[in-house]
């Protein structure tokens, strides 16, 4: 029979026992933890295992909140299962980062929010890749460091060292700025991380090519060198180009100054001509490849000086009225003008010859000036070239007389048609007897001259009575 002192001792040996069993399940086994209570498990996507193990921490804000329950591998690089704790609530849009918890390589994982708001972490929600980072493997820089240093060869690496001695030596204040400054880059490259990564990633292409241009870089490399040494030969003159440049500048910004009210329009009418220039590009090089040779040749045999006999050959003529001028298309008679008026005046525009284009009168004239455009087409104007209306003369053939032809090109520019009055009809009375006056040549010397009859006669007042005996004769009196 137990005492009760015994059953009292044996209560509180049961009560310490079962609350030793509680603290060993709850907070050492952590059991809910092993059989998910309370907890919510999200897959992180890693490219690779970043040195995460199992029971890993996971940390929120830098308070845990979960560990790692399983890491396996993908195809794409590795998996990692987070076990969370339900509470807090952890936002979707977050950055994952993969840290060192020690220098030993202690690896835990930091969830990093980057909104305030839901949606929120759930039970078998899934971090991607893209919103992760684990840190740069130590293994591998390590390895190109060394690789480094041994391209080094043994002998020179004390002169290195001495050599980087001597550079730094009281920079020491430099440097820690430098550092300071990069730290600070590198902390403004790690908030654009995603455009730093796609400008490097952008930048693989051009720097493959000039790994493919590397000939054509040594060559320039070359060039460049030869340009610095001729600049480094010709030092007094460069020395005197930068002396002077300023003042030629100066006077340059004057003139331009001075051409810029009329520049603008200067450079719209070379713009036009630089149109016309394209347009008849095939053109003008014919015309730059024929006139040279021809130069060349009239001046070989068309010069005095290149002439045995020392006179030039060349051979010269004059010809009126054969053909004779083309007046179709032009002014009409009675818009010309007299001679003795030499004022300046504007013209009407499209002025040029406008019979058919086989007549052989003006060959060479506006209305068969080759299409560059259309070959085998001819017309006076480029908007006639550029459209498929072909040329229409004013008139069939050049009158010798009449009227002139109509031309609407200059009434419609206000010029009128030709208001000569026309001809009169020949009279319908009989005109068969012989005309009353009639005009015949006569010698002035003897005053004889022939009838349209074929009479001659003598007229004594026109012929001279004598011939003169001087020259004083000659004179008036």
């Amino acid at each position: 029979m137990l005492t009760r002192l015994v059953r009292i001792q044996l209560v509180i040996f049961g009560i310490v026992a079962l609350v030793g069993l509680l603290l060993m399940t709850f907070v050492f086994v952590q059991v809910p933890t092993l059989l998910g209570i309370g907890k919510i498990t999200v897959t992180l996507q890693l490219p690779s295992g970043g040195g995460l193990y199992r029971f890993s921490n996971v940390t929120y804000r830098g308070v845990q909140v979960g560990r790692v329950t399983a890491l396996r591998l993908t195809k794409q690089g590795a998996e990692a299962s987070l076990s969370l704790d339900t509470s807090p609530k952890i936002p979707v849009d977050l950055r994952a980062e993969v840290r060192s918890a020690s220098a030993i390589g202690e690896q835990y994982v930091d969830l990093r929010p980057q909104s305030g708001g839901g949606p929120y972490l759930r039970d078998g929600s899934v971090i991607r890749a893209q919103q992760t980072i684990i840190p740069q493997a130590v293994g591998p820089m390590l390895d190109r460091v060394s690789a480094l240093v041994n391209s080094i060869p043994g002998d020179k690496l004390s002169h290195l060292i001495d050599e980087s001695d001597q550079g730094l030596r009281g920079a020491g204040y430099d440097l820690s700025s430098l550092l300071d400054s990069s730290a600070t880059a590198i902390g403004k490259i790690g908030d654009v991380g995603d455009r730093t990564r796609t400008l490097i990633d952008d930048a693989v292409p051009l720097l493959n090519s000039q790994v493919a241009t590397t000939d054509s870089l040594q060559v320039w490399a070359r060039g460049l060198a030869n340009v610095t040494q001729t600049v480094s030969d010709d030092d007094d003159q460069v020395r005197t180009l930068l002396r002077t440049a300023p003042a030629a500048a100066n006077e340059v910004t004057r003139l331009l100054d001075q051409v810029k009210p009329t520049l603008p329009v200067l450079l719209a009418n070379l713009s036009a001509l630089g149109q016309i220039l394209v347009t008849y590009n095939s053109s003008l090089e014919q015309l730059l490849v024929l006139l040279p040779p021809a130069i060349a040749s009239t001046q070989a045999f068309g010069l005095p000086t290149n002439n045995p006999t020392g006179l030039p050959v060349g051979e010269f003529a004059i010809t009126l009225g054969d053909p004779p001028p083309c007046t179709v298309g032009f002014l009409p008679p009675s818009s010309w003008r007299s001679p003795a008026d030499t004022t300046t005046i504007d013209t009407p525009d499209g002025l040029y010859c406008k019979l058919p284009q086989d007549s052989p009168i003006a060959v060479r004239g506006a209305r068969n000036y080759p299409c560059v455009g259309k070959p085998g087409k001819r017309a006076p104007t480029v908007e006639m070239c550029d459209s498929d209306q072909p040329f229409v003369p004013t008139a069939v053939r050049q009158h010798a007389v009449g009227p002139y032809p109509i031309d609407p090109n200059l009434i419609s520019q206000g010029v009128p048609p030709d208001s000569r009055v026309p001809g009169l009809a020949p009279s319908a009375f009989d005109t068969a007897g012989d005309a009353r006056v009639s005009v015949v040549p006569y010698n002035p010397a003897t005053g004889s001259y022939v009838t349209p009859n074929g009479q001659r006669y003598v007229q004594s007042d026109l012929g001279a009575p004598k011939p003169p005996a001087s020259w004083k004769d000659l004179l008036p009196c």
